[in-house]
């Protein structure tokens, strides 16, 4: 198949281009150049420029659409909510609707859609998010459900590596402790983070199997954020 994954040197977008390329032709979007030794291809500009996503995804064709790009920093959609809806509500409804009718767009979201206060929610519990960041991405579901029928939403929460641009809070916590640190961890907030990897081969299989709809992806185990932080000790030790 053939593939756009937007936000691709991002966290996830490179772990996607990483890891569905040895399956399928896969093109990256991004602002950033490549990072990787691997040579893939990227259509490098600004996502939100008028007409640069519609005439990429144009030029590509592909068969698949995979919505990674997006304004994750919580407290900057706080300071900005404008920036944060252009990007994850705005954006997303550009791609979705410049996908093409036998097009999968593939979003991926985040459980912050939820207030937070109940372990393991399904796919069937309304969402109710607290945070700015929390309603532009579901905004960003809402405009994907709306463009097209062909479409499969995936709310997770990862952690892993990234190109180094960028530090992601498992590599932070991972130098503060090899550094020996002193740390802070919430143990009344609670989450069920996949690793990055992980989530990659699931969304992967999702798609080859042509499933379409809401999937929550995540992984078994409910934690606090002391608890993540501790297991990531015993890892490191």
């Amino acid at each position: 198949m053939r593939l756009v994954v937007t936000g691709a040197s991002g966290q996830l977008g490179a772990h996607l281009m990483a890891g569905l390329s040895s399956r399928h032709t896969v093109v990256g979007l991004d602002r950033h150049r490549w990072w990787g030794t691997r040579p893939f291809e990227i259509l490098q500009g600004d996502l939100l420029s008028p007409g640069f996503v519609e005439s990429s995804i144009a030029a590509v064709s592909p068969e698949v659409i995979v919505h990674c790009a997006a304004m994750i920093d919580v407290d900057a959609c706080e300071r900005c909510p404008a920036d944060a809806d252009r990007m994850n509500g705005e954006l997303t409804r550009r791609v979705a609707r410049a996908a093409g009718p036998d097009c999968l767009v593939v979003y991926a979201t985040t459980d912050g859609i939820f207030r937070g206060d109940q372990p393991f929610q399904t796919e069937q519990d309304l969402p109710c998010p607290r945070t700015v960041y929390g309603r532009s991405k579901l905004r960003g579901e809402w405009e994907v459900q709306i463009a097209t029928a062909n479409h499969l939403i995936i709310r997770t929460n990862f952690f892993g590596w990234t190109s180094g641009r960028k530090t992601s809070s498992a590599e932070w916590l991972y130098r503060a402790l090899v550094e020996e640190q002193p740390l802070t961890a919430f143990d009344d907030f609670f989450f069920t983070p996949i690793y990055v990897v992980d989530l990659v081969e699931r969304i992967g299989l999702l798609i080859e199997t042509g499933r379409q709809g809401l999937f929550h992806v995540c992984g078994r185990d409910r934690l606090s954020k002391y608890e993540f932080v501790m297991r990531l000790a015993a890892a490191a030790a």
